[in-house]
C-alpha cells in the first residue's frame, strides 16, 4: 500500500486512464468518460504501467535453462510493446525537481490542470517522499535536500493541498531544518522567483546579452552543452525582465510557510544578500571565485542596463526559442527549458497566441502516469533507445531466429525507420548537422544523440541483412544510413581534449575551463560537452558493425575513427583498479559493460588484451557471494564503487554481459551470475523492479524501466550461446 492510500489522499479510477501513441512514439495520457471505456479498451501494457490485477500475464511455467528463461522474458515484454507504433513505453522517472517546471508554467499562464492529472500528480510527490523526515530530494532515492523539498512542498500547495495536510506540515518542518526556501540554489531561487514566492534581486544573473557576443569567443552560449544552453536563453529571459506571477491569496499563504519564522515578515527579507546562499546539503558544485566575481559585477549591471539593450537583447533571444520551437515541433530538448520557454512565450506573446497554444498541445508529452501517481519525466520518454536495444540483444540472443518473436522486431524496426531525422535544423539555432541521426526519444524532440544513432544504425542493419526480413530492408535506404554515420562521425572529438572520444550530442565546442562559471551549484559538468565512455563504447559499436557490412563506404574514415576511439576507451580505464567511471549508468559495473563489449568488437578479450584482462578483473572482484552484483547510485557521486543491500538483476546482467564478450576464462562465477538472473525471474517470465538503473550529471538517479527485460535477456541468450543451453541448479 503506497503512502498516499494510507493517508487517504483521493486517486482517480486506474481503469480510465488511456495512453494514445502516434507513429513516431508520442505518449499522452487521457483520463476518459465511464461509458467511452467500452469504446476504447485499455491496451494490455498500460495495465501492466498502471500495476491493475486483470493484466493478462503470460502462463506460468517451469524455467529451468538459460534460454528458455531468455524466451520467456521476451514472451513477457511482448506484452509491453504498443501495437501501433513499436515502442515500449514507460515511466522514465527519477528526477524530482521536473514537476515544479509544469505547474509554475500552467499557473503563471492561468491554465488549470484538470483535476484527474492534480490527483495524481499529487499522489506521486507524496509517494516519494522521504520516508522518515518527508522531504524530498533531487530525485527519488536521494536524502532530503532544500531544493527538492522546497519545490515539491510549493507544488503540493499549488495543487491544492492544505498547509495543515500532514503531509505539509512534516515536509515544512524538514524545510525549515534545512533553512528555509533562501537557502535554495539557482534553480530553485529562479522558480521561486517567477511564482513570486522570491525576489529576483536574490537570483544570480543569467544575462541574455551573452547571446549577443561573437560566436568565436569561447564563453558564447552556443558552445555551451545542449541543455544547460537551452535552459538559460529562457531563463536570461525571464530573469533579465523580473518576470513573476500576479500575487494572489494563495501565494501570499506560501510566502509565510517557506520562510523561517525569523526571516519573516517577507517583505523584510533583504534577498540580494542570499543569492550565492545555498543549502550544505544540496551543495554538490560550490561556486568559483571568478564565478561570483562575474556574479557580483553582473548584478551591478542590470542595475543600469539600458532598456533599448535589453529590448534588443530579448528579440535576440525569442528569435532564439522560436528556433528551438521549429527544431523541436514546440516539443523542445527537456521539461525545464519546456517550462521557461512556456513561461516566456506566455508573457512575450500573450496566452491566445498561436506559439502559445502549441506549446500547450504539448505540455503533456512529458506527464507520465503509474501506480505511485503521475510525474514529469527526464525527457519525453525512451522510445528509441529501447526500441534499438530490443531488437540488437533479440539478434545476439538467437530470439530473432524464431517466428514467434519476430513481429516484435518488425514493429520496433519500422518505428525506427520512421525516427531518423529527415532534415537539419533552423539555420542560426547553433546547432550541428542532424539530418540522418537518431534522436534518445522521439523525432519530435528534435535532438541527435551519439550513442542512439550508433544503436539505431547496428539494429537497423542487423534487420536488413537477416534474411527473414528481406521483405522489409529497403523500408531504409543505404544512402540514409550513410547520413547517419557522417553525423556520427561529426561528433567525434578530434581536437586537443580527449582525442577520439565521442561526446554525447555534439562535439566539444569550448574549454572546459567554462566549468568556472558552473551556476547549477546542484550539478557537476554541464557548461560544455564531454567525452563519455558509453558514448564512445556505443559509437564503435555502430561503426564496427557498420563497417562489417558496408565496408567500401568512407573506409579510412570510419576505420581511423573505430581506432582513434578504442584509443580513447583504453585510456579512459582506471589504471589502478581496471575500472570505467560510467556518466549515463550506475556506474562502473555500466560503463565497464560498455568498454568490454566495444573492444571484443576490435578483436581484443581476456588473453590478449591486458585492459580487458583488468577491466575483467575489476568486476570479477566486486562479485557478491551469491554470485550477483550491486552498484549504488552513491557511486556516481563520490566517483568510487559502492554497494547497496543486496545483488541487482540488472547490475548482475551488465557484468555477466562484459565478462562473456571478454571471453573471460572462468565459466564459474558467470554461471553463478545467470543464476541469480534466472532466479530473480517470475515463473510467467517476469522481473521486477529493484532499483534505480540510470544517472545523468553525476548527482542525479533516473530509471530505465525496460533494462530490467532488456540486458537480462541479452545476458542469458549470451551464455546460451557460448557456453550451452544448459539447466542451471
Amino acid at each position: 500500500m503506497y503512502y498516499s492510500e494510507e493517508i487517504g489522499l483521493p486517486k482517480t479510477d486506474p481503469k480510465r486512464w488511456r495512453l494514445r501513441t502516434d507513429p513516431v512514439g508520442r505518449e499522452t495520457w487521457h483520463y476518459i468518460n465511464e461509458e467511452d471505456t467500452i469504446h476504447e479498451e485499455q491496451t494490455s501494457y498500460v495495465k501492466y504501467l498502471l500495476g491493475l490485477e486483470d493484466f493478462s500475464t503470460p502462463e506460468p511455467a517451469v524455467i529451468e535453462t538459460p534460454f528458455s528463461a531468455a524466451k520467456k522474458g521476451a514472451e513477457f515484454l511482448e506484452l509491453l510493446q504498443d501495437e501501433s507504433s513499436g515502442i515500449f513505453p514507460c515511466q522514465y522517472k527519477g528526477p524530482m525537481f521536473m514537476t515544479i517546471g509544469y505547474i509554475t508554467a500552467n499557473y503563471f499562464s492561468k491554465n488549470e490542470i484538470p483535476e484527474p492529472y492534480r490527483q495524481e500528480m499529487i499522489r506521486y510527490i507524496v509517494n516519494t517522499s522521504h520516508p522518515v523526515d518527508g522531504g524530498w530530494g533531487l530525485h527519488s532515492i536521494d536524502k532530503s535536500t532544500c531544493f527538492g523539498t522546497t519545490m515539491n512542498y510549493v507544488c503540493l500547495r499549488l495543487l491544492g493541498l492544505p498547509a495543515d495536510h500532514i503531509v505539509c506540515k512534516k515536509a515544512r518542518e524538514t524545510l525549515h531544518s534545512l533553512g528555509g526556501a533562501i537557502k535554495n540554489p539557482h534553480w530553485g531561487k529562479s522558480w521561486l522567483a517567477l511564482l513570486n514566492l522570491y525576489d529576483w534581486d536574490g537570483v544570480n544573473p543569467a544575462p541574455p546579452e551573452l547571446w549577443t557576443l561573437p560566436y568565436s569567443l569561447p564563453i558564447h552560449p552556443g558552445r555551451w552543452w545542449v541543455h544547460t544552453r537551452a535552459i538559460y536563453l529562457p531563463l536570461g529571459y525571464l530573469s533579465s525582465n523580473r518576470v513573476q506571477c500576479e500575487l494572489d491569496p494563495l501565494l501570499s499563504e506560501i510566502r509565510s510557510e517557506i520562510y523561517l519564522p525569523r526571516q519573516l515578515p517577507y517583505e523584510s527579507i533583504k534577498f540580494s544578500n542570499h543569492r550565492n546562499d545555498v543549502c550544505g546539503v544540496d551543495l554538490y558544485y560550490p561556486h568559483t571565485t571568478i564565478l561570483d566575481m562575474a556574479n557580483y559585477f553582473l548584478s551591478k549591471y542590470e542595475k543600469i542596463r539600458p532598456k533599448f539593450v535589453l529590448d534588443w537583447t530579448n528579440t535576440k533571444a525569442y528569435e532564439l526559442m522560436l528556433k528551438e520551437y521549429k527544431n523541436t515541433d514546440y516539443l523542445c530538448i527537456a521539461p525545464v527549458n519546456f517550462a521557461f520557454n512556456m513561461i516566456v512565450t506566455a508573457y512575450h506573446e500573450g496566452t491566445s497566441s498561436k506559439n502559445f497554444k502549441q506549446l500547450q498541445n504539448r505540455m503533456n508529452d512529458v506527464l507520465f502516469h503509474g501506480p505511485q501517481g503521475m510525474t514529469v519525466m527526464g525527457t519525453n520518454g525512451v522510445q528509441v533507445w529501447d526500441a534499438a536495444f530490443m531488437i540488437q540483444y533479440f539478434f545476439m540472443t538467437g530470439l530473432a531466429d524464431l517466428p514467434r518473436y519476430q513481429p516484435m522486431i518488425r514493429k520496433s524496426y519500422h518505428f525506427l525507420v520512421r525516427s531518423q531525422f529527415t532534415e537539419d535544423c533552423v539555420e542560426g539555432s547553433f546547432r550541428d548537422k542532424r539530418k540522418g541521426a537518431w534522436p534518445f526519444s522521439t523525432k519530435d524532440q528534435g535532438y541527435s544523440v551519439s550513442d542512439c544513432t550508433a544503436e539505431a544504425i547496428k539494429a537497423i542493419i542487423m534487420v536488413k541483412s537477416h534474411p527473414d526480413f528481406k521483405d522489409i530492408k529497403d523500408a531504409i535506404k543505404d544512402d540514409d544510413l550513410f547520413n547517419g554515420i557522417d553525423v556520427l562521425l561529426n561528433i567525434q572529438n578530434v581536437g586537443n581534449f580527449e582525442f577520439g572520444s565521442f561526446s554525447a550530442y555534439e562535439g566539444i565546442r569550448s574549454t572546459l575551463l567554462l566549468e568556472k562559471l558552473n551556476p547549477a551549484e546542484v550539478f557537476n559538468n554541464i557548461m560544455v560537452e564531454y567525452p563519455y565512455v558509453e558514448c564512445t563504447d556505443s559509437s564503435v559499436l555502430g561503426l564496427t558493425y557498420f563497417s562489417k557490412y558496408y565496408p567500401d563506404y568512407k573506409t579510412e574514415v570510419v576505420q581511423s575513427a573505430i581506432k582513434n576511439a578504442i584509443n580513447y576507451i583504453i585510456k579512459a580505464q582506471n589504471y589502478d583498479d581496471g575500472s570505467w567511471y560510467g556518466s549515463w549508468g550506475v556506474c562502473y559495473t555500466y560503463a565497464g559493460m560498455f568498454a568490454l563489449e566495444a573492444l571484443n568488437t576490435v578483436g581484443y578479450n581476456y588473453s590478449n588484451s591486458y585492459t580487458v584482462e583488468k577491466g575483467c578483473d575489476f568486476l570479477i572482484s566486486k562479485q557478491l557471494p551469491d554470485g550477483g552484483w550491486s552498484e549504488s547510485m552513491k557511486a556516481c557521486e563520490t566517483h568510487t564503487y559502492v554497494n547497496t543491500e543486496q545483488s541487482l538483476l540488472v547490475q548482475t546482467s551488465w557484468a555477466i554481459i562484459g565478462l562473456i564478450l571478454a571471453d573471460y576464462p572462468d565459466q564459474e562465477p558467470i554461471k553463478k551470475g545467470i543464476k541469480l538472473i534466472m532466479d530473480r525471474q517470475l515463473p510467467t517470465g517476469e522481473w521486477k523492479f529493484e532499483d534505480i538503473e540510470g544517472v545523468f550529471n553525476h548527482s542525479c538517479a533516473i530509471e530505465y524501466p525496460s533494462y530490467k527485460f532488456l540486458f537480462p535477456i541479452k545476458a542469458l541468450g549470451l551464455y546460451k550461446n557460448k557456453y550451452g543451453d544448459e539447466k542451471i541448479v
